[in-house]
């Protein structure tokens, strides 16, 4: 009888063998410490809210302003002239778009953004500042690259100094790229009204 267990002893060690060689060769799982659900100031995202709440989840949010500026190439349909635009968002729940130049929509524009999508995408930037280490680490601008640039400034809540961030369109960095597609989403949806001058 333990002449028959030997042959199967090896055979199971094998197996095991090999699936821990199998384990070892896969790359560790990456964990970006972001949690599944919105927490702190941003835990009202999982639940309904009462109205007389939203003032005060507004002031509480860490920016009063997020504005998103976009500069490009000369447009040959438009004139010739650069693209230069910019589309502001408040925690009031105001939004701005001011199309200064080379935009089929030229002229400015106000509208509203609501509580929800404001705050997802302040948890948004926070999240990504996070996974950037610092914000001197999120945004990257080549000067000799392509001249379509996009600028991202951040108003506090506080009083601390405006925050800043360039990003190269060809070779900029990928964190603010998912930001800035996050936020054109969110401003495709907003229902635009000119304002007449």
């Amino acid at each position: 009888m333990l002449p028959g267990i030997k042959p199967a002893g090896v055979c199971v060690l094998m197996i095991v063998s090999i699936s821990l060689l199998q384990g070892a060769e896969e790359p560790a799982s990456v964990k970006n410490g972001w949690a599944a659900q919105p927490q702190g100031k941003y835990e009202f995202l999982q639940a309904p809210y009462a109205a007389d709440e939203e003032a005060a989840i507004r002031q509480s949010l860490p920016f009063r302003r997020i504005k998103l500026q976009r500069f490009g190439q000369p447009d040959i349909l438009h004139g010739g002239r650069a693209v230069n635009e910019y589309v502001e968002f408040h925690a009031n729940g105001k939004a701005l778009l001011h199309a200064i130049s080379g935009s089929n929509r030229d002229g400015v524009y106000t509208g509203t953004i609501d509580l929800r999508n404001y705050a997802r995408l302040c948890l948004l930037y926070e999240a990504l500042i996070q996974e950037a280490g610092t914000p001197e680490k999120f945004g990257h601008e080549i000067q000799s690259s392509h001249p379509v640039i996009s600028e991202l400034t951040l108003t506090f809540t506080g009083s601390q100094p405006d925050r800043i961030h360039r990003n190269d369109f060809n070779f900029g960095d990928f964190k603010f790229w998912v930001f800035e597609n996050v936020f054109g989403n969110l401003e495709s949806r907003v229902k635009w009204e000119k304002v007449e001058e």
